[in-house]
């Protein structure tokens, strides 16, 4: 059965002393030799777009792999696009357009750390040079905890305000900490997204819901072997679990 997968990352860096969740930081050099993996092991690392086109069943790339990163941190800029640009893979940036150029206001606090947002001009400038973005919510808030015209400033003006500033159309949604309900999920189909990431882990099969989609999280602690092993899951045509 085919199948196909989308790869979560957060940091693209080494956590700094103190940080609460280290996990969340994948190593410049471990996140190289990923990328250098899918491309020596001929993965077909895709859009968005493929992804949903599989879903529908009208993709007919093999062995593809999307490439997402919440949150849109400055490190994604200096560490991680780099490198993605080298091998010629697109890429995914979920951005959280209220906070953009400031830093994670919404978990700092939690943290322990305060991490830097891209900024406008580099999102601009990362757009220019094949970067996607898409919406990770306004102000990264709990959406299930939000109703009526608080829940639509999230999802509905999230996307208008990504828009303006890119000037072009934001089609796809994260829910913040991957929670949502089936009132988030409406309001997602509303504002006119074709389709929403989880947190949910696991591989991707056609005729999937497109608003539900799983993906696969990659963390500091995802060494060559893990990573490896996924893929291998995957490529086996089983689910991974772990």
């Amino acid at each position: 059965m085919d199948r196909a997968i989308v790869l979560m990352y957060h940091n693209i860096g080494r956590p700094p002393k103190g940080a609460k969740l280290p996990g969340l930081y994948v190593p410049p050099q471990s996140f190289r030799l990923q990328m250098r993996y899918l491309k020596g092991l001929g993965f077909n690392v895709v859009s968005l777009n493929e992804i949903v086109a599989f879903i529908n069943g009208k993709s007919k790339v093999k062995r593809p792999v999307a490439l997402t990163f919440d949150d849109g941190f400055q490190d994604f800029h200096d560490n991680a696009w780099p490198v993605l640009r080298s091998l010629g893979f697109p890429a995914t940036v979920f951005v959280v357009p209220g906070c953009a150029g400031g830093d994670n206001q919404w978990d700092y606090e939690y943290l322990n750390v305060r991490k830097k947002l891209l900024g406008w001009d580099t999102i601009a400038k990362l757009k220019d040079e094949g970067v996607s973005f898409s919406s990770h919510s306004m102000t990264h808030a709990s959406l299930p905890s939000l109703t009526g015209e608080a829940l639509r400033a999230e999802v509905f003006g999230s996307k208008a305000a990504l828009e303006e500033k890119i000037n072009r159309s934001v089609d796809y949604f994260c829910y913040p900490y991957g929670d949502y309900n089936e009132e988030t999920v409406e309001m997602v189909k509303a504002a006119g997204y074709k389709a929403a990431f989880t947190t949910r882990r696991g591989c991707i099969f056609k005729a999937g819901n497109p608003f539900e989609i799983h993906r696969i999280s990659i963390k500091r602690t995802t060494g060559m072997l893990t990573f490896a092993y996924k893929l291998y899951m995957y490529k086996c045509g089983q689910q991974f679990q772990k």
